[in-house]
């Protein structure tokens, strides 16, 4: 019985700090601080916009990629949110994405052409 007893007693135990552990290093979401809550959704939708481009589904044009084709369907990802199509439409002589484009035209007065060349 004290057998029973004991193994039940650090079960309980092991129990209790795990899930003590597991509070601490994965708060709930809503339990987070709005700076938290931030923080953490950047955190996660970098992770996601890696995994779109390993999966050849985020084809952007500047590093690090755009993040308003991850968020939005629009014109720029084929109104397909969690795409980006920028890179493609730069070879084909369109303009990407406004956030990309900030990207690729820095500087005032620049000027940015996705105009093909028609003096090739």
């Amino acid at each position: 019985m004290k057998k029973v007893a004991i193994i039940f007693l650090v079960l309980l135990i092991g129990g209790f700090i795990g899930y003590l552990i597991f509070n601490i290093q994965n708060p709930d979401f809503e339990n987070l601080n709005p700076e938290e809550q931030y923080e953490k959704i950047i955190s996660q939708r970098t992770q996601a916009i890696a995994q779109a481009i390993k999966a050849g589904v985020y084809k952007c044009c500047i590093n690090p990629p755009c993040t308003m084709c991850y968020s939005e369907a629009n014109q720029w990802n084929n109104h397909k949110a969690g795409t980006c199509a920028c890179d493609d439409l730069i070879a084909q002589g369109k303009e990407p994405c406004p956030q990309c484009k900030r990207g690729l035209c820095k500087g005032e007065g620049s000027s940015c052409n996705f105009k093909p060349n028609d003096t090739q």
